[in-house]
């Protein structure tokens, strides 16, 4: 059962995304475009890692999507290779509230296997001894 909180848990930062991403009047849902890989130099805050997800979202939002897209899949795959140590904080539940209301958990616990991807049991087991990165990065001072 703690997979299928840590898949949650992942979906939760790509929440806050969407829901702060400005739609244009009359949008309609397509197929995402894959977000990019992270850069050669790769961003030290898990909530880039996280975007590279966002192609998830229709799947876990909408009934009516019957897979996974190919982006998500590939999205699901880079965080797992790149930043495994950032799964900590879908595993611990600290990004639980960037999850939004109309998310198929049960769609969330089977995307590993529907996308073929294992999760990382080893960096899994060290959450709680092992550096994790910053999910964000802070504020700016006030001015």
């Amino acid at each position: 059962m703690a997979s299928s909180k840590l898949i949650a848990g992942l979906f939760l930062a790509l929440a806050l995304l969407i829901a702060t991403t400005p739609q244009p009047s009359g949008a309609t849902r397509s197929e995402p475009t894959p977000s990019p890989a992270p850069s050669s130099s790769p961003s030290p805050y898990c909530i880039s890692w996280f975007m590279g997800m966002s192609p998830c979202m229709d799947f876990l939002t909408d009934a009516s999507v019957a897979a996974p897209s190919s982006g998500c899949c590939k999205g699901l795959q880079r965080l797992v290779d790149g930043a495994p140590m950032c799964l900590c904080y879908a595993k611990n539940g600290d990004i639980d509230n960037l999850m939004p209301a109309n998310t198929d958990f049960s769609r969330v616990a089977d995307l590993p296997s529907t996308c073929g991807v294992a999760l990382p049991v080893e960096a899994l087991s060290e959450c709680e001894t092992e550096p994790v990165p910053p999910l964000m990065p802070p504020s700016p001072p006030a001015a």
